[in-house]
């Protein structure tokens, strides 16, 4: 079971298994405490106690209510490539989770991805126009973007909690298939802040809307938090098959009715199965691994040998998995599933919103 079905079952309380209980039970207390510590946070800056600080350039940032899942990297993809579309010098600021170098860095493809973080590096590889600074410090980061890039907007990636960096637009982002009323916090589950934070946001992305039966519902729920709030559907479309070894692209048809081994390590991968099952591919076994994970020998003996068992020589994985799994592990038959981000309606909304932050060219 992945951590985000176990954070799901564990927010329905019609869910009466008899070790989902206990750990709703467990987790209870130490959830209430992340919930008044954030509070307490967040009161601070309404208070004024806490500044925020502005930098000389607009900022836009893309952030989530949850620790992982929603599909904040193909937002900020989407973002960048619509602002030099529109004629603007974006620069992208992560945070590089997981990486081993703590310095302010510029992304370059020619180290290794551990130095910047896996989903940093794997921007980098589809936007190469785009520079990307890595740092925890979002505000030196900033300065330091500014500086070397001359950018005329920062792109703010998984901001929203990052109060300190005082920021023009708010877009947050929210994987409808792991909707819920009420979902708990962290550590007894996913949500990072309750969904009355979306208060301070003006942009709500929901991905994957295609999953779900009613994704108004959600809309509802949340326009009684913020009347205000421009809610955009979204959705992810499957553009192509990727070989990762010599980069030979593939028909997504061509796995229709053949079994397949999914193999990822993402913060929902549930969903990512799902996207190859309306493929028409016929899911044979599925290796699910923590989101970020760095892949070893032993874990790619263990992909080659379940796909042996259950007969398949279909291996597919995410783009962001693709980046972590080292050039002399990949195997001949290991592939790629590319994506792409479709607002079907709300582009212009987000046009207009990015027209009114009166950026200068």
């Amino acid at each position: 079971m992945s951590f985000h079905t176990l954070f799901l079952r564990i927010s329905d309380t019609d869910d009466h298994a008899l070790g989902i209980m206990l750990l709703r039970a467990l987790l209870r207390m130490p959830a209430w405490v992340f919930g008044f510590m954030v509070r307490w946070r967040g009161w601070m800056y309404e208070a004024g106690f806490l500044k925020a600080e502005r930098l000389p350039v607009p900022v836009i940032s893309v952030g989530g209510l949850t620790i992982g899942g929603a599909g904040k990297t193909p937002v900020v993809r989407y973002l960048a490539g619509l602002l030099m579309d529109m004629g603007h010098r974006p620069v992208i600021l992560s945070r590089g989770y997981g990486r081993t170098d703590r310095r302010i860095v510029s992304v370059s493809l020619e180290e290794n991805w551990q130095n910047v973080g896996d989903e940093p590096f794997f921007l980098a590889t589809m936007l190469p126009d785009v520079p990307i600074v890595v740092g925890a410090d979002r505000v030196s980061a900033g300065r330091h973007a500014i500086a070397e890039f001359q950018p005329d907007v920062l792109l703010l990636d998984d901001g929203f909690q990052h109060r300190r960096l005082q920021r023009d637009l708010d877009i947050v982002v929210y994987d409808s298939t792991g909707y819920a009323r009420n979902l708990p916090l962290i550590p007894a589950g996913p949500s990072r802040e309750p969904l009355t934070a979306l208060q301070r946001a003006q942009v709500l992305i929901l991905t994957r809307t295609d999953q779900v039966n009613a994704p108004s519902d959600v809309s509802q729920d949340i326009r009684a938090v913020n009347p205000n709030i421009q809610i955009i559907e979204s959705i992810y479309e499957p553009v192509r098959l990727r070989r990762i070894s010599d980069n030979t692209i593939l028909s997504v048809d061509d796995i229709k009715k053949q079994p397949v081994l999914i193999l990822c390590g993402i913060a929902n991968p549930d969903s990512f199965c799902r996207t190859i099952c309306d493929l028409g591919a016929h899911v044979a076994f599925t290796l699910y691994f923590p989101d970020h994970h760095t892949y070893s020998i032993k874990d790619m003996d263990e992909v080659v040998q379940s796909a042996r068992q259950v007969g398949t020589e279909w291996i597919i994985t995410t783009e962001k998995d693709a980046v972590r799994i080292p050039d002399h592990l990949i195997q001949t038959h290991l592939l790629a599933l590319d994506i792409s981000l479709s607002i079907p309606t709300g582009e212009e909304i987000l046009k207009n919103l990015i027209l009114s932050l009166d950026i200068p060219k």
